[in-house]
């Protein structure tokens, strides 16, 4: 039997063997075929069971590569199955010898729970049939030899799309304006395929390409949890309580039983169903703290909008985080600063430890701070501020042309050119009813450093192409809000003497008196840091409190809706079916039986 299996792959590799990749991809399923019949004409000998197998190698290896293997495509019944890579593969099975991975003659438990990962991919907000998932399970219960080929060579394609989706972005960043550069660089299929080139346990190195923090693992656990609960609200969504009016305990309205059944509220017997009452405002409140907001009781628009999230929508919430998670460095240095845009919270952290945690203001919606990852470089003290041109066209100008001086009451000049031949107007002696986008280009407003100044006394050095950087305020009453998304693009710090004591830390001879009194000189000064490190800008709109319980906070900039939309645009994940309440009657205030669970 040995010898007829080599003369016939000898002779079958002389008639393919050339330099082109199709070339080599039947070389490889004749190696692939030889290597399956070998362990399956074996067990042959042994246990005779009446499985689908001819005695003739010849004829088994034909009919393998016939329906197999075909210039980078597996061909099942009528449809042909793209492979990611043709050339990762054929070095994988290079490497090994041929030796398969997955399927080991009669044994298929490598396959099976190769298959059951792939089939549980959408815990990590990802799409199983993007891993052939229909395909593999119809193979597994195909007994023939040309059968299995296809099924050793659909799972290894599998992982390695597995393995790149589960390390970095799936998509062109640009779609939602995001740059490459600043985000975690995705596996190659020829990386992935490298991690399977040893004999170890292919379904191991499966499970070691998934991320492990412990956010992630809290968001893959919700999201399981939400799918098995079941859906007893969405019915009474959406909610309102009379247009822009803030609804206050104790208040009247109808719509306080569907919010009732939004909290899963039992109502008093006898109870006026219409009043919003203590009960029912505890647990209001527990939204609130639940969800990063105010806690007052009060549905005012942001309460009222998270309310009104049915359970697909924070679903998808979790997908959108789960995706970001990834984009994520796994690996970062000791010592670094990381700022969370809708949780409006900035960590430094030093050895692993949280050094600084402190409240900061982010851009408003309409003046967005971009998420990115900058390197820290120093410390700019009693910084002077120059207005982009953006903020004079849209804050500046229209109060110049009501108030001429209001230049002057911000200790702003206006300056036209740089150095010997720069010149300063006098803003009151400027027309600026004729002023044009142009003419605001030309000049610069420059606003003295001080107290005064909008940028306060510390700016943290941290070049990028979006000039956004972290530094002080003249405003810092805004601090003491719960939503603070309110500047113009910039990142506010609450304690900035301490984050220019961290950047400047490890100098030698810094000191907290050394920062005191270069501020007090009130001259502009840098000093730099003589360890710069990384600051992480991102946007996660879940995240976890103190007792490790998640927050379900707001989607500040629609970022969350915006990378959904995208996902869905490229197959990117799918979600089980939740188990559903019907409705007894149109008012939907006495739900029925729940309909069944389908995964």
């Amino acid at each position: 039997m040995g010898l007829s299996i080599f003369c016939f792959g000898r002779f079958w590799m002389s008639q393919f063997i050339a330099n082109s990749l199709k070339g080599k991809f039947l070389v490889l399923l004749s190696f692939l075929a030889m290597g399956l019949l070998g362990y399956t004409l074996t067990s042959n000998a042994q246990h005779q069971d009446g499985m689908a197998i001819s005695n003739s190698p010849a004829m088994l290896l034909k009919a393998a590569f016939q329906s197999g293997l075909d210039a980078g495509d597996v061909k099942n019944g009528l449809a042909e199955i793209g492979f990611d890579s043709t050339a990762a593969l054929d070095a994988l099975y290079t490497s090994r010898n041929y030796h398969p991975i997955w399927v080991d003659g009669r044994d298929l438990s490598q396959a099976e729970e190769a298959l059951g990962v792939f089939e549980s991919s959408w815990t990590h907000g990802l799409n199983p049939q993007q891993y052939h998932v229909r395909e593999i399970r119809s193979l597994i219960e195909q007994p023939v030899v040309d059968e299995k080929a296809k099924l050793e060579l659909l799972l290894s394609d599998a992982a390695i799309r597995y393995g790149r989706d589960l390390s970095g972005m799936r998509f062109d960043p640009a779609r939602i304006n995001q740059k490459s550069e600043y985000w975690r660089t995705p596996l190659t299929a020829e990386q992935v395929a490298q991690k399977f080139e040893g004999r170890g346990n292919p379904v191991d190195t499966l499970k070691s390409l998934e991320p492990n923090t412990k956010l992630y693992r809290a968001l893959q656990e919700e999201l399981v949890r939400l799918t098995k609960e079941q859906n007893v609200y969405d019915h009474v969504l959406p909610m309102n309580f009379g247009g822009d009016h803030h609804f206050k305990p104790g208040e009247r309205h109808k719509g306080v039983a569907a919010l009732r059944t939004r909290l899963s509220v039992d109502g008093k017997e006898g109870a006026d169903p219409s009043l919003y009452d203590d009960d029912t405002a505890s647990a209001v409140m527990a939204f609130q703290r639940d969800h990063n907001l105010k806690i007052d009781g009060i549905i005012g628009p942001q309460t009222l909008a998270l309310l009104n999230r049915g359970k697909k929508e924070q679903m998808e919430q979790i997908v959108a985080n789960l995706e970001r998670l990834r984009w994520l460095d796994q690996d970062r240095p000791d010592r670094y600063i990381l700022v969370n845009i809708p949780q409006q919270l900035l960590w430094a952290i030093d050895g692993g430890k949280v050094a600084h945690e402190m409240k900061v203001v982010v851009g408003q919606p309409s003046r967005k701070t971009m998420e990115f990852k900058a390197e820290v470089t120093g410390v700019r003290f009693n910084p002077k501020w120059t207005v982009p041109l953006r903020l004079k066209m849209e804050d500046f100008l229209p109060k110049l042309r009501e108030d001429p001086s209001y230049l002057a009451q911000k200790g702003i000049e206006v300056i036209k050119g740089y150095g010997d031949n720069a010149v300063t107007f006098d803003p009151e002696a400027i027309d600026w009813n004729t002023v044009t986008r142009r003419d605001m280009n030309e000049v610069r407003f420059v606003q003295s450093s001080g107290n005064h100044n909008a940028l306060g006394r510390i700016r943290v050095l941290m070049p990028n192409v979006y000039n956004i950087y972290m530094h002080d305020t003249n405003h810092r009453e805004l601090f003491g809000r719960e939503q603070r998304a309110l500047s113009s693009g910039c990142v506010r710090l609450s304690e900035p003497e301490k984050i220019a004591d961290f950047i400047l830390g490890h100098n030698e001879n810094w000191s907290e008196e050394r920062r005191s009194s270069l501020i007090s000189a009130g001259r502009t000064v840098e000093v730099m840091a003589d360890k710069p490190f990384p600051v992480y800008i991102i946007y996660q709109s879940i995240w976890q409190d103190d007792q490790g319980r998640l927050v379900f906070g707001p989607d500040v900039y629609k970022r969350d809706k915006a990378l959904i939309s995208v996902l869905a645009n490229i197959d990117g994940y799918s979600l089980p079916e939740t188990p559903k309440i019907r409705r007894a009657d149109a008012s939907g205030d006495e739900p029925g039986t729940a309909l069944a669970y389908n995964q």
